[in-house]
């Protein structure tokens, strides 16, 4: 049992040093985007229905291209072996991380789809804690001859985003909780839409 473990261990390390050199996202993303609400409306829930409403516009959306995750946590993105194995060299690091978290599917010279290579995050989300990269956070992206499309929140608890790169507008929504059991006279968290403008975010 120990020498397999010896072994995988060996060819783990053998993929990772043939991998050394510059850094170079293989994304065919590069950008990240700050996304700014314009609109926002939906429901408000009560015990007896529930009332249309218009909100504040006040959100707020950060994505991150996988290329521009802040040092602090790329590093945390991989064990602390698998670091010390990279000789803690940042560039070995991110494309370490990249190889692992990215998924690329090429169809075509003119559609291109990754799983990843995006991480949406909210202004409550501290852009240097690993947390913010986890799975939930992870965006599919799109790439046409002459557009791209990005899409978040895939899998949490009701929300979607949208974003077109030619347009530069998003939607995002969130269904609410009214079907979560009411304690407290609280009929759950209103169900809304949000419209608004992305444009490209430099730090």
């Amino acid at each position: 049992m120990k020498s397999r473990y010896l072994f995988i261990f060996m060819l783990l390390t053998t993929s990772i040093l043939a991998q050394a050199g510059e850094y170079r996202t293989k994304s065919v993303f590069s950008a990240d985007y700050k996304c700014t609400a314009e609109e926002a409306g939906g429901f408000n829930h009560t015990a007896t229905g529930h009332k249309l409403a218009l909100f504040k516009p006040d959100e707020e959306f950060f994505l991150i291209h996988i290329s521009n995750i802040p040092d602090k946590a790329v590093f945390e993105m991989k064990s602390k072996e698998i670091v010390e194995l990279l000789g803690s060299d940042e560039s070995r690091v991110r494309e370490e991380v990249e190889r692992s978290y990215m998924k690329q599917e090429i169809y075509s010279e003119d559609l291109i789809s990754e799983k990843s290579s995006y991480f949406i995050r909210e202004p409550r989300d501290n852009p240097d804690k690993v947390t913010t990269y986890f799975p939930n956070h992870a965006c599919s992206a799109y790439k046409a001859k002459n557009e791209s499309d990005i899409s978040c929140y895939e899998s949490d608890s009701g929300k979607t985003f949208q974003f077109n790169s030619v347009t530069g507008r998003f939607s995002y929504s969130y269904s609410g909780s009214w079907h979560v059991k009411s304690e407290n006279n609280y009929y759950g968290d209103s169900s809304i839409f949000v419209f608004g403008k992305c444009k490209e975010y430099y730090r």
